[in-house]
């Protein structure tokens, strides 16, 4: 439809031959003779709004948008009943950012006409750039009833991926995304982004192997796209073939390299391969701070904090996982134990949603800062606007971390603990928080940071309202012992699978149970038991299970009669909940804190028996366990009980163990400074 009809159809036609010079004038793009003949209307009736809104929209059309808005606010003063006018408001407010205005304007458009197709697009925009993103679904639903396009199911399929990415309870929309894209990707502007999008949905709904063979389709078309290479990373890096995962991390980051998200992935999942040595992971990650942190590092730092040594510190914690995580598990007892007398905690929570478990951190922290839509620079100004004496980082290189807010170096004294397993590389990070089990001497060449070994553990465990009782031996029951892992499918790698096969060789008649999300990806699956076989593992002694929701999970171990351990990054978590549930951990503690995870908790509670120092000594200690029922009975009937009067369960001592660090560090920096 031509301008001038489109004007004839809105404005009737009692108007249409005094308006159609202008309109001719107008639509040509001669905006001044336009505006002439418009003036002149007005000067002849000052109540004509079909005029006013249209020396609006010529003020819009040359970038004037200030003005369009008066003016066209000026013709629904006169005349409110046309939708036209709401419409093209609202695209002048969207060019003054003021999107709540122009969303309720778009909105006012459509209810005077429900079938307004381009008021329908602007409100879906609008509502997507305000982050209302179930608002935006439903805007694109109605488009997609007006006019069906893949245009309008491909903006559909994006609005409902935003709500699952926003909360986690809208996971379901990654079903319907899916379905949509499947529809229509090949009809797209771009069909390798959208196919790429295609294969997000399928990697959110646990479908990695599907996911996968759409970027191999994308990269065999375009090997030298990067989004490609770093979707199908994400992918083998949840299917547990972390090898391939680092391989296409790498190409991502080789073709992109502004994007450091890809380099931060290659250094966490250097953690998991077995055949990469702690001399590789520290270099590696001095690199990353070497390319993409140094940059950010201050030349000068000076810090007008209150040098008075016996203040209350200003300690804070920057962290996304102050949400139902690992972390916070761990976290939450330490932050409920601090002594506020010396101390003055706050929280910097970098994610975007919440759930119950932040809303009972934000009740323990004094100061709770939401920092996840500032940038880092601001998130520093911050920081040195609070005061903050001791800024301690959960993350680490893990997904949503704020490390180079670290490299601008906002506080005096910067601390690496909890939430990360290596060095950060940083220059600018001071201190990293382990304990004598988890780093040995001599480990200190693999930090940039100076190694805090607190006195006895770097964590404790609080166990939730969810975990179980202990149950009897599995054994008991069965005729036979169960070996089982829980832990994420990234961890078992093939060395891994070679102990586990010499240690069911050595128990005949001994099982081995392995729980895994990777594992509900059926492709997966096969590929996993295939690999279990070559390995010595047969099929009729592996029992293999999926996905478990995480209140759930643990009651995976009433079928497990020992645990073993994977390598080199070792349970974490899942070794806490075995323990806590009676069942013992075989662990092999390596040369780096994530294989040495388990070795310092079975330290503290008591068993060092169950540490191994070598692959014989895993499958020997597995063995002779198994050969053992009633010590393992014993071990299941007393596991609790030590548990919980070891420092894994002293979150008071923990908490002035950990406060006394931070005073060592706030000495050492005045007598520095």
């Amino acid at each position: 439809m031509s301008l001038s009809q489109w004007l004839r159809t809105w404005f009737g036609g009692n108007r249409a031959a005094q308006l159609e010079a202008a309109i001719r004038l107008h639509e040509s793009g001669e905006l001044a003779g336009a505006e002439q003949r418009y003036r002149a209307m007005l000067h002849a009736d000052a109540r004509d709004a079909d005029a006013t809104h249209l020396l609006g929209l010529i003020a819009h059309q040359r970038g004037d948008h200030a003005a369009a808005v008066a003016q066209i606010g000026a013709a629904i003063a006169l005349n409110a009943d046309k939708p036209v006018y709401h419409y093209n408001l609202g695209n002048a407010l969207v060019e003054l950012d003021r999107l709540e205005a122009a969303i309720n304007s778009f909105r006012a458009a459509l209810e005077l006409d429900r079938s307004h197709v381009a008021a329908c697009s602007n409100l879906a925009q609008a509502l997507t750039e305000t982050g209302r993103y179930a608002e935006a679904a439903a805007e694109y639903r109605r488009l997609l009833e007006l006019r069906p396009s893949a245009a309008a199911r491909n903006a559909l399929a994006r609005a409902l991926i935003r709500c699952a990415n926003a909360d986690a309870s809208a996971a379901h929309h990654y079903d319907e995304a899916a379905d949509l894209l499947q529809q229509t990707w090949q009809a797209a502007d771009d069909p390798a982004a959208a196919r790429l999008t295609l294969a997000y949905c399928h990697r959110q709904r646990g479908r990695w192997t599907e996911a996968a063979g759409h970027c191999l389709a994308v990269l065999a078309l375009r090997p030298d796209n990067p989004a490609a290479h770093n979707e199908l990373a994400n992918c083998y890096n949840q299917l547990g073939r972390i090898t391939e995962a680092i391989l296409h991390y790498r190409e991502t980051y080789r073709l992109a390299p502004d994007f450091h998200e890809a380099l931060a992935s290659v250094l966490a999942c250097l953690n998991y391969d077995p055949d990469c040595p702690p001399e590789q992971a520290a270099a590696e990650h001095r690199n990353w701070a070497e390319q993409v942190a140094a940059p950010h590092y201050p030349n000068f730092t000076r810090f007008d904090n209150d040098r008075d040594s016996e203040r209350r510190l200003r300690v804070a914690y920057v962290s996304p996982d102050l949400r139902r995580h690992p972390v916070s598990a761990i976290f939450e007892p330490i932050l409920a134990a601090h002594d506020r007398s010396r101390i003055e905690v706050t929280c910097y929570y970098n994610f975007a949603g919440e759930d119950v478990v932040t809303l009972r951190l934000k009740s323990l922290a004094e100061h709770w800062r939401p920092v996840a839509d500032i940038d880092d620079d601001a998130l520093c100004a911050q920081i040195r606007g609070d005061r903050i004496d001791v800024l301690v980082d959960l993350a680490g290189h893990t997904t949503h971390n704020r490390l180079l807010v670290f490299a601008r170096k906002p506080a005096p004294i910067q601390v690496s603990w909890l939430g990360y397993f290596n060095t950060t590389g940083l220059a600018t990070m001071d201190y990293f928080v382990s304990d004598p089990w988890s780093s040995p001497a001599g480990q200190e060449r693999y930090y940039v940071e100076r190694l805090l070994r607190l006195p006895h553990t770097r964590f404790c465990y609080q166990p939730p309202e969810y975990m179980p009782v202990v149950g009897p031996l599995p054994a008991e029951k069965t005729g036979h012992v169960t070996f089982g892992c829980l832990n994420n499918l990234s961890k078992v790698n093939e060395k891994v699978l070679t102990l586990w096969g010499e240690v069911l060789q050595a128990v005949p008649g001994a099982k081995l149970l392995v729980q895994a999300a990777a594992l509900d990806d059926a492709p997966n699956r096969s590929r996993f038991g295939e690999l279990c076989a070559r390995h010595g593992i047969a099929t009729a002694r592996l029992e293999l299970r999926g996905f478990v929701p995480i209140d759930q999970a643990p009651a995976g171990y009433a079928a497990i009669d020992i645990a073993l351990d994977p390598f080199p990054f070792c349970g974490g978590m899942t070794s806490l909940e075995a323990l806590w549930l009676g069942v013992p951990v075989i662990t092999l503690a390596g040369q780096t804190i994530a294989s040495r995870q388990s070795a310092s908790m079975l330290m503290n509670l008591g068993l060092p028996e169950l540490v191994a120092d070598d692959a014989a000594q895993y499958v020997n200690k597995a063995a002779q366990l198994a050969r053992n029922l009633p010590r393992l009975a014993g071990v299941r009937a007393g596991l609790r009980q030590r548990f919980a009067t070891s420092p894994l369960m002293d979150y008071a001592g923990f908490a002035r163990e950990l406060e006394a660090a931070y005073r060592h560090m706030w000495l050492k920096w005045i007598a520095s400074s």
